[in-house]
């Protein structure tokens, strides 16, 4: 496809700041106002379906030039794109292919001067996701800035859920809600106060939603009362995205409601509770999984399942089994069956052996398994110690650097990092992964994933107990700090899948 194409010989040489000052000094000395124009032009109503593979290539090549041809001229360039904005909207024509490429034109004219045009543009009528490679470029190279200035264009980019960005170099296809975790985890802590805003401010649904999805995996608790406002009495997309945002806080006065949601009769609304029950981490809420394995909708039937796997008590692993036998759909039974079998597995018994115990020696014996999760967070005898003065010098050197790998602290584990970590150090982890997310791959993912078990934990710290999965999820004491998390020694089993 010609996006495709104009993705890698166009944005790929024109995105880059270095080489938009080598297409200035490519272009002509002295551009006319017909130049320009003509330029113009050749990016207007463009339809990438209708080029055959021979004219696309051609196109392509026309677009490059036109490009250079603007960025060359700069501001008066500038101004005539913008022009050509107001007459489109005049003419309630649609041309969005051109507005996505003038606005990367723009940007590289006139970076943060121009971008409130940008962003007027992108949350105006115009469908992101016609050309994503051009928003997603654009909107990275602002965030990474972190610059107030670039705020609004990050914000008029959550309206669309729809927009893809390949990462050739990866052969890795980004999507929502991905694409914008990418573009607000590089602009780090300081877009959070905007993005709750947005809570109470914003009427675009799906805006509201990736803000308190965002909020709650950057465990950001002023956001928390906001969203639950939005979870109780809101509706659609943004009340989706609060109540699974409630499950990432993980907060103790959120349990009943959550558990009370799973009884919703609208499948979808009965999803995102059993979501956030597994994010809650409380094996209070298995025994409220269980009915949802007689629902009629398979998602819905799945994500109960993946949760009675990841709680591990024995009510579930008995509901597991049972279903694994008489679902409705083969392969749901199937992988019920695996998932019970590789528990069995891990306990070196069989069912007959297992089924034979007592339900407190059950419950002796899985234990083990489902806190695995949290035994690379407990610090071992005889481990060497992070100090907190060290922490910060790592993180520097984790920013200058890029990624949390290698380097003088390749010594350091996920245990010794939250040790030497304290709730008001939540913002430097999070500029860490400004730095690290700028890796746009799949490489970058393990590392990202990290620091949000440490931001998580840390969050949690602040108001629940166990900030992992426990027996039932209670306050901390205000008088005392957050103990640290302890785990039995285990095997990790499978996921349900």
């Amino acid at each position: 496809m010609l996006n495709k194409l104009m993705s890698t010989s166009v944005l790929g040489l024109l995105l880059a700041m270095v080489l938009a000052a080598q297409a200035r000094a490519e272009a002509p000395k002295e551009v006319t106002g017909a130049g320009l124009d003509k330029a113009i032009a050749v990016m207007r109503h463009i339809a990438p379906a209708d080029f055959s593979e021979e004219k696309r290539e051609a196109k392509a090549k026309e677009i490059d030039a036109a490009w250079k041809t603007l960025i060359a001229a700069g501001k008066p360039a500038a101004e005539l794109i913008k022009a050509e904005f107001a007459k489109i909207d005049a003419a309630k024509e649609k041309d969005d292919y051109f507005k996505l490429g003038a606005c990367a034109v723009l940007w590289q004219i006139g970076n943060m001067d121009e971008a409130p045009a940008i962003a007027q543009v992108w949350s105006g009528d115009v469908a992101l996701s016609v050309n994503y490679n051009y928003v997603f470029r654009l909107a990275m190279e602002a965030a990474r800035t972190q610059d107030p200035r670039a705020l609004p264009v990050l914000v008029a980019c959550l309206k669309d859920k729809k927009g893809q960005f390949f990462v050739t170099t990866h052969v890795m296809n980004l999507v929502w809600p991905l694409t914008d975790k990418f573009v607000w985890a590089a602009y780090g802590p300081k877009g959070l106060p905007a993005l709750a805003a947005l809570l109470e401010t914003s009427k675009d649904e799906p805006t509201r939603e990736f803000a308190a999805m965002w909020l709650a995996e950057c465990q950001y608790l002023p956001a928390l009362a906001a969203i639950r406002k939005i979870a109780r009495e809101g509706r659609g997309e943004a009340r989706q995205g609060a109540i699974r945002a409630l499950g990432v806080y993980g907060h103790p006065e959120d349990y009943a409601f959550l558990v009370e949601g799973l009884k919703s009769k609208d499948p979808r609304e009965a999803y995102e509770f059993a979501f956030a029950t597994y994010e809650y981490r409380d094996l209070r809420a298995a025994a409220h999984l269980i009915p949802l394995l007689d629902r009629d909708d398979g998602k819905l039937r799945l994500e109960a399942a993946q949760g009675l796997a990841y709680f591990k008590t024995p009510e579930a692993i008995e509901a597991l089994r049972r279903f694994s036998t008489a679902a409705k759909v083969a392969e749901e039974g199937d992988r019920a069956a695996k998932c019970v079998a590789g528990i069995l597995k891990a306990m070196n018994l069989t069912w007959d052996q297992y089924a034979a115990k007592p339900r407190q020696e059950k419950d002796l014996l899985l234990a083990p398994l489902r806190l695995a999760e949290e035994e690379k967070y407990s610090l071992k005898q005889g481990d060497r110690t992070l100090t907190h003065d060290e922490l910060l010098k790592a993180a520097e050197e984790w920013k200058k650097n890029g990624r949390i790998t290698g380097g003088t602290y390749e010594w350091v584990e996920d245990r010794h990092a939250l040790a030497a970590s304290t709730p008001a150090d939540i913002d430097l982890w999070l500029e860490v992964k400004a730095r690290v997310c700028l890796r746009v791959s799949d490489e970058c993912l393990p590392e990202w994933q990290i620091i949000d078990g440490l931001v998580l934990r840390l969050g949690r710290s602040r108001y629940r107990k166990v900030v992992g999965l426990c027996d039932k999820v209670e306050p901390v004491s205000a008088a005392a700090p957050a103990p640290a998390v302890k785990a039995p020694a285990g095997v990790v089993t499978d996921k349900l899948e």
